[in-house]
């Protein structure tokens, strides 16, 4: 059984998954930059890392109902549409790949042109 993480509710609105505590930077959500979009189980806003629109889910997972899934996805492909002038969704891509925090559920729109890291 591996550990689990405690959200701070009172940051980020995300849901403590069990009262062992560690840092889960996502679940913190200390610093935010450019907010997009925020609803009850997700947030759209800036990486602070690479500048880019991601979708962060609020609770402390890699697995979400395929409806919310496809709200996240939808959510975070409008939001990348205007942050790229792209309007048909070609000069970007959805990123679901977790690499730095592989454990809470994350997407980033890239730019299709960026290598990623």
């Amino acid at each position: 059984m591996g550990e689990r993480h405690t959200c701070t509710v009172e940051v980020a609105g995300s849901i403590p998954v069990s009262s062992t505590i560690m840092k889960c930077e996502l679940c913190e959500l200390k610093i935010k930059t450019t907010v997009y979009l925020e609803w009850e189980h997700f947030i759209i806003l800036d990486c602070k890392d690479c500048l880019v629109p991601m979708a962060v889910w609020k609770e402390h997972t890699m697995n979400i109902p395929e409806p919310d899934e496809t709200v996240m996805y939808s959510m975070l492909y409008e939001t990348a549409c205007m942050f790229y002038e792209s309007w048909d969704g070609k000069e970007f891509i959805i990123q679901k790949t977790q690499r730095k925090i592989p454990d809470h559920l994350h997407w980033h729109a890239h730019k299709k042109s960026e290598k990623k890291a």
